[in-house]
């Protein structure tokens, strides 16, 4: 009931605020006219719109979150771990969330000012500080475990200090994957509310309230966000939505302690965060590739520049992230 009442409260603060939040930046002078393309799923001609819609998404996941902690401070957690703990892992989930959400509504907003986008190398050193201090407020917490569940193979183990490594991967990976799918709109919303919807449905299987407050927030913050990035648009999700949407499941799985069990769910993710990763490190070292076969701004436009369509690029992340939900929650049935 927590998890449903924190994903109910997320849509309809979302839902509610996303007009007036639209109206209020476009007065502010922060929308970005873009060509659109019918190709692409938007309208075509010419429209202004704000690119900050991060902000909708953050309202909605924030004020969710506290309704869930507020419930487990009265009711008590009912989990393995204390209610202390788990509601120190979930303050640390939410505000790492919004400090990524943050770097990204940076972006954001120098673009909407037509200023030159932040430096790509500053943008991943800044996340990899936010989720080194995500793990650091895991391990204060008081949960130590370097102990990884292994789906369908029903084992467990123990993976020492490469556990840190592993989960930075997964954090950084995510983080760059949601700032960079962007190809057409409302790809990354779509996308992120599936594979909120896969994490709160592992953790429920778990019977770990936290997480599971955390994700079906998220969802329903999502939900909520996608009814304004979608064609006709009045919101674009951008860097900052996208980037906070997308690490948010990993925070949350992480913080549960079933990390592996969402990866499924993140296969689209995963893919932009390699291709990320990989333009960034090419561009560090001066690589032509990042001029020739990586100069595109994200996989998804990448496969466009090749003649895939915004929606066909947009349908296949969707059907491979609900492909992954439902491999998450089947191994961690399996598991149980």
């Amino acid at each position: 009931m927590t998890a449903m009442a924190a994903a109910v409260a997320a849509f309809i603060i979302t839902a509610v605020t996303g007009k007036p939040l639209s109206g209020w930046l476009d007065k502010k002078g922060l929308s970005r006219t873009a060509i659109e393309k019918k190709r692409e799923g938007f309208s075509p001609g010419m429209r202004a719109v704000p690119e900050l819609g991060g902000l909708l998404y953050l309202l909605g996941l924030i004020a969710a979150g506290l309704l869930a902690m507020a419930v487990m401070v009265f009711t008590g957690a009912g989990e393995a771990f204390s209610a202390e703990t788990e509601i120190a892992k979930m303050l640390a989930v939410l505000v790492c969330t919004g400090l990524i959400g943050a770097i990204g509504l940076m972006d954001d907003w120098r673009r909407a000012k037509r200023m030159g986008a932040m430096h790509p190398l500053l943008r991943l050193v800044m996340v990899f500080a936010v989720s080194f201090a995500f793990l650091a407020a895991v391990r204060l917490s008081g949960d130590r475990s370097s102990i990884l569940m292994i789906p369908f193979a029903g084992i467990q183990l123990d993976a020492g200090q490469g556990w840190t490594v592993i989960m930075l991967v997964m954090l950084v990976g995510a983080a760059m994957g949601g700032g960079r799918m962007r190809a057409s709109s409302g790809q990354c919303a779509s996308v992120a509310l599936i594979s909120a919807l896969g994490c709160g449905g592992v953790f429920a299987v778990f019977s770990r309230m936290g997480a599971c407050s955390l994700a079906f927030g998220s969802a329903g913050a999502m939900l909520g966000l996608v009814l304004f990035v979608l064609p006709p648009e009045k919101l674009r999700e951008g860097s900052g939505g996208g980037m906070a949407g997308c690490v948010l499941p990993v925070m949350a799985a992480i913080a549960g302690g079933a990390p592996l069990f969402v990866l499924p769910a993140a296969i689209p993710f995963i893919f932009e965060g390699i291709y990320a990763i990989m333009k960034v490190a090419c561009q560090a070292v001066g690589s032509r590739r990042a001029d020739g076969c990586l100069s595109a701004d994200s996989l998804g436009e990448w496969l466009m520049v090749r003649g895939f369509s915004g929606k066909a690029v947009t349908g296949g992340y969707a059907v491979l992230s609900l492909l992954g939900c439902v491999l998450a929650v089947t191994g961690s049935y399996l598991y149980m």
